[in-house]
This record gives C-alpha cells, sequence and structure tokens, in this order.
C-alpha cells in the first residue's frame, strides 16, 4: 500500500516510581519501502509539519518529547522548542567535529541531550561531557555486559534510560544497577507473582466489572451498583458534566446519566474509574488503556460497524492482565462476556482482534506489523488510523484530569 502520510506514535518513559517522564515520539515516513532517513529537505519539511500541526505539547501532554536526530538535524536543527524537546542523538551518528559544535549549539539553545542505543567507545567522550541522558538497549546485552556498562559511564554526569525492559523482573535489575528511567512494554504485562492469590482489593474491584458488564443488569441494578460507592458515583458525574458531554443543564444524578449516556457507555465509564481505583499501578497505565479503547472506538464508527461500543470494551480489557497480574485467560472467566469478545482478545479473532492486534502494532511503532491490507478490507485506510490515533490521544488527555481529581 502506497503512503502518504506520517505517521506517529508515542511510547512512555517513566522514572523510578513508575511516574511519567517523558514520551519519546517514533514516525514513519511516507514511501518506507524506498525511504533512507537521511534529514533531507523535503524529508525533514514533512516530519516538522506532522510535529507542528498537531503540537508536539499536545501530544506530549506537555511532558518532554524524546526525538531523533540525524547528523543533518544535528547540523541544521528544526524549529522545535526547545523546553518541549530532548534530542536523541542516534547511534550511527559520526560524532565528529562538526556534529560536537552542532550539539553543544543545541545545548547552549536549552535542549536537553540524550544518546541513544550507547554503546561505550572513545570517540563519544565529547558528547557524554555535554550529555545529560544515556539510553542502553538492556536486551542487547548479558547481564554482566550490562553492569560493566553502567561502571564505564559512572564517571560522567549522566543519568542512565533503560529501554527495551519487556519484564518487570527486568525493571527491578535496572533499578538495582542504578537507571534513573525506563522505557518499554512491560507496563502492559502482569507482574509474576508465581501463583499468589489476588488481593482482596483486586477482588472487590473485579466483582464491580463482573456486574457491570453483566449483560442482563438492568438500569436500577446498574443504578444501584453506581450509587452504592460514592467515589465512583462521584466521577461519573464529574465526567458527564465535562465538555464531551456537557449539556445545558448539569447532570446532579446517576438516573440522569443514564439517560445522557445509555447503559453501554456508563458500564464502560464506570469500570475505567474502578481500574483507575488501583493504587498500585501507574496512571500512564490508564492513559494507555483509554487512548487504546478510544481509538478502537473512533475506528468502528467511521469504517460503519454498527457496535463500536464493542470495539471500546475490547480495547479496555486488553490490558485486563496488566492491571490485575493475573493471565488473560483465568480473569476473563469471571466476565460475563460474549465469545467474539473472549477471542479477540484472547487470540486477535475476528475484525474486532484485526483492528486490536493492528492498534498495538501502531504504539509499539513496528510498522511493518501493521498490516494495511486487513486494515482497508475493514474500511479503514492509512489517514483515518493516524487521526483515530491523534484524537484519541487527545481526548485521553483532557479525560485523564477527570479521572484523576
Amino acid at each position: 500500500m502506497e503512503s502518504h502520510h506520517i505517521l506517529l506514535a508515542r511510547q512512555p518513559i517513566f522514572d523510578r516510581d513508575l511516574n511519567l517522564f517523558a514520551y519519546e515520539l517514533l514516525f514513519r515516513p511516507p514511501h518506507p519501502t524506498e525511504w533512507v532517513w537521511d534529514g533531507d529537505l523535503a524529508t525533514s519539511q514533512l516530519v516538522i509539519n506532522a510535529f507542528t500541526e498537531i503540537g508536539i505539547d499536545k501530544v506530549c501532554d506537555n511532558k518532554t518529547a524524546f526525538i531523533n536526530f540525524t547528523q543533518k538535524w544535528l547540523l541544521s536543527p528544526p524549529p522545535f522548542d526547545a523546553r518541549h524537546v530532548t534530542v536523541e542523538i542516534l547511534e550511527d551518528v559520526e560524532p565528529d567535529q562538526d556534529v560536537i559544535d552542532g550539539v553543544r549549539a543545541l545545548l547552549k539553545a536549552g535542549f536537553s541531550i540524550a544518546l541513544d542505543d550507547f554503546e561505550f567507545d572513545e570517540k563519544w567522550q565529547p558528547l557524554l561531557q555535554m550529555a545529560q541522558i544515556v539510553k542502553i538497549d538492556v536486551l542487547a546485552h548479558t547481564s554482566s555486559a550490562l553492569a560493566q556498562l553502567v561502571q564505564q559511564l559512572k564517571p560522567y554526569q549522566v543519568k542512565l534510560l533503560a529501554e527495551k525492559v519487556e519484564s518487570h523482573e527486568v525493571l527491578e535489575h535496572c533499578k538495582a544497577l542504578g537507571f534513573e528511567y525506563f522505557q518499554g512494554y512491560f507496563l502492559s504485562r502482569p507482574q509474576n507473582v508465581h501463583g499468589e492469590p489476588m488481593p482482596a482489593n483486586k477482588i472487590v474491584v473485579m466483582r464491580l466489572l463482573a456486574e457491570l458488564q453483566n449483560p442482563d443488569a438492568s438500569v436500577t441494578n446498574l443504578e444501584d451498583i453506581i450509587t452504592s460507592d460514592i467515589s465512583l458515583s462521584t466521577k461519573i458525574l464529574r465526567i458527564c458534566n465535562t465538555a464531551q458531554y456537557a449539556t445545558q443543564s448539569k447532570i446532579d444524578s446517576i438516573r440522569r446519566a443514564v439517560v445522557l449516556l445509555g447503559m453501554q457507555t456508563l458500564k464502560q465509564w464506570s469500570s475505567l474509574i474502578a481500574l483507575s481505583r488501583m493504587s498500585d499501578k501507574p496512571s500512564e497505565l490508564i492513559c494507555l488503556t483509554l487512548s487504546r479503547a478510544k481509538m478502537m472506538e473512533l475506528l468502528a464508527k467511521a469504517s460503519g460497524k454498527n457496535n463500536p461500543e464493542t470495539y471500546f470494551t475490547v480495547g479496555m480489557f486488553s490490558f485486563i492482565d496488566a492491571f490485575f497480574d493475573q493471565p488473560k485467560e483465568q480473569l476473563l472467566k469471571s466476565l460475563p462476556f460474549e465469545e467474539a469478545i473472549n477471542a479477540a482478545l484472547l487470540h486477535f479473532a475476528g475484525d474486532i482482534g484485526t483492528l486490536l492486534r493492528n492498534i498495538i502494532a501502531h504504539e509499539r511503532g513496528d510498522w511493518n506489523a501493521i498490516q494495511w491490507p486487513e486494515l482497508a478490507a475493514l474500511g479503514i485506510e492509512e489517514s483515518l488510523f493516524e487521526q483515530a490515533y491523534l484524537e484519541a490521544l487527545l481526548w485521553t488527555t483532557e479525560i485523564m484530569k477527570s479521572l484523576l481529581e
């Protein structure tokens, strides 16, 4: 499929307490099969337009954006706002005198500097003196080699960022070595709890989710479930009175909320709020859940599906194993979903599962894994796909304010 669009994706970077520190912005260019990222003027302009038209601050919710700079960009930097950007210097950049001078000028202009996919070599000494952050691909190193590299970097005034942290065990190992920042897919995966029983507070949330997702629940049942939980009902009413749902008169009861939102939407919001109250999980997990669910819903609507709320539900529950630290198969046995939803969540089956699999590939910046012919068969073209992603991010930013207040 020929592409005329820049695809953007963001990946979260966390500090040691799993607070969101920054996002790395990834992009896939037009005509990727024939494209070489050399920072030429035409390609640079496409990337710059994509970032500036959308607004880096909006896409990153005013967090710092890590952006890969090529050699040409280091010598002739694009007009990015230094307050919002950390310059990532790629490992294939040759640190000659021109590059060193260019990085010194960027530092003077207020940019933060990070060295990407770092391997120790004497040629990097001048840039190590200027960098604030060094990114290390932890999957590319044995445990002993990683420890040795950390020791080699100790004399320098840099903070270490672990890339490709794929499990909670690796996260803890990197923390022990002294890494300050972490990037990878560990957050979307359950912690290895070695068969430990589910804590009581999570059992309560799981029971609530089962009640909320019960297809036989009546309006009265749903109202009783929500009103019996003060925190839940307060947040539902707060969301009902956001700009997205705002009406001329304030929504001040759960019964009116049911009328405004409808049963299915109210179930979705109640489930999300229940998940958001898991205090042992970082808020970014809710953020990822919201944006994926909303993108599923937006694409289902845009492609003419008659059940967009089901797509939202699948997007939302695709993270359930990460919330409960239990296998997804086991958790779904406790929820009254129809078989099509379970098959989409467990095996990426059907149209819903196909869309979910491609959205996950996009979130990870795994551009080659996105199956455009599959999406085209669902009525989803590339421009629609990217538009839905960006709309979902902006929508999520707004909703998170209500969820976390």
